[in-house]
């Protein structure tokens, strides 16, 4: 359900003002980044024609975890549009680990029930935390594609550094500590504006949605060639 008109008692509190002033930085994302937005927008179309009106794929279970790569690519776009650039980067690690844990698993539903299994007992929950790290996400990725892999594993990086982990790159693009009359003040940015680092941040939720179509094309190569993907996506890709 959706409503245009905001309801009675909005943005009369800190936190829905905040939500406005996101929203607002939204209106202003799309206004002032219209190259970058089209891009978004056409990756999003090319995540519909994957998976809407998809009937029996095979493998079947990838599907479900390039779903929500496909959720998490829309709520990453929703933050950074906001201009919530460091929790913008938690949101690309997970649309990067749902495509990268659906081609882990691909056709293999012993793995699938193994995964399934993680909270029944202390026993599976470390079984399947050995099974499934990032480097033996990563290192399936590598047997399919090494070039895919390698830009999964930067970016995956790159999100590490900049939000998605508490890390010094993040901190540093988004807060300071100042000094001013013998007090200690923490400037902090919960919403940047126009800059560099929208830009970047921008460029980047695009690249994140590419590599996530690209790891679903190493599991669904016959949809990509029928559903005309593969060429949209590789035009889209000269532009990164």
């Amino acid at each position: 359900m959706t409503n245009s008109k905001p309801p009675s008692g909005w943005g009369t509190d800190p936190l829905t003002q905040y939500l406005e002033d996101a929203r607002g930085n939204q209106f202003a994302t799309f206004d002032n980044k219209r190259r970058a937005m089209a891009d978004l927008i056409a990756i999003d179309r090319l995540f519909l024609k994957l998976l809407h009106s998809a009937v029996n794929p095979d493998p079947k279970i990838p599907m479900f975890f390039l779903l929500r790569a496909h959720a998490a690519y829309r709520a990453a776009t929703s933050a950074v549009m906001a201009g919530q650039l460091f929790e913008v980067q938690a949101l690309l690690r997970l649309c990067l680990e749902h495509a990268g844990y659906g081609h882990f698993i691909g056709g293999d539903i012993k793995k699938w029930e193994r995964w399934m299994s993680r909270t029944d007992s202390k026993k599976t929950r470390k079984a399947v935390r050995d099974e499934f790290t990032a480097g033996a996400v990563k290192a399936s990725i590598k047997a399919a594609s090494a070039h895919i892999a390698q830009g999964y594993e930067t970016l995956y990086e790159q999100a590490l550094d900049y939000g998605a982990h508490p890390n010094e790159t993040g901190f540093s693009m988004s807060s300071a500590l100042r000094r001013a009359d013998d007090r200690i003040h923490f400037d902090t940015v919960y919403l940047h504006s126009d800059g560099l680092a929208l830009d970047f941040s921008l460029r980047t939720t695009a690249q994140v949605g590419l590599c996530v179509l690209r790891i679903g094309q190493l599991i669904y190569p016959t949809r990509y060639e029928l559903q005309g993907i593969r060429h949209d996506l590789d035009v889209i890709r000269q532009r990164y």
